[in-house]
């Protein structure tokens, strides 16, 4: 074979090479990220609607849920709200035998925009009397939730427990019914 021939070969195996590596850089590797892409996205939106499905079939269970929980949140009336739950309060802590020193209720807009009931309230009673009001107040119908329970030794032998506690209440607006 002659030289001639032989460069003829190398110049075609070389354009071949680049004409390769060119197809590979800038047809075949933006191809395949983007299959790729596609194929990540379709696995994405199979499982949004997986989810979505899902929901769907469980669609009576969560509206008779949230019926009972809009039904046990505090009532519209702020003066009302304020009432039901100071009584309700008053009726646990005779139910558990826990003593209040002070109890303040106060509004305020959550970042969704629904009003909060906050309750502060400070008592004292032994351990088993403290466990039995939050879990009253945490298990009534009415919906409380507790923010914060700091307890704090008030005697040597612990066996009076001082409770600050923070609760609250959420009181939805009738456009959710």
């Amino acid at each position: 074979m002659s030289a001639l021939g032989r460069e003829k070969i190398l110049v075609t195996l070389a354009v071949a090479a680049v004409a390769i590596l060119f197809g590979d850089k800038v047809i075949l590797g933006p191809l395949s990220a983007t299959w790729k892409e596609r194929r990540d996205r379709i696995e994405i939106l199979d499982q949004q609607v997986l989810r979505g499905q899902a929901l769907m079939d469980r669609e009576s269970a969560i509206r008779r849920k949230w019926l009972e929980m809009w039904q046990a949140a505090i009532p519209r009336d702020r003066s009302v709200s304020e009432n039901q739950v100071l009584e309700s309060v008053d009726r646990w802590a005779r139910a558990s035998r826990i003593s209040f020193t002070s109890i303040k209720p106060s509004w305020r807009t959550a970042d969704d925009g629904h009003l909060l009931l906050e309750c502060r309230a400070n008592g004292y009673g032994d351990l088993s009397e403290i466990i039995q009001f939050v879990h009253a107040l945490e298990s009534d119908d009415l919906a409380l939730q507790v923010n914060l329970l700091e307890l704090t030794q008030r005697d040597d032998k612990g066996s009076s427990i001082g409770m600050n506690l923070n609760f609250s209440g959420l009181l939805l607006p009738e456009a959710l019914k």
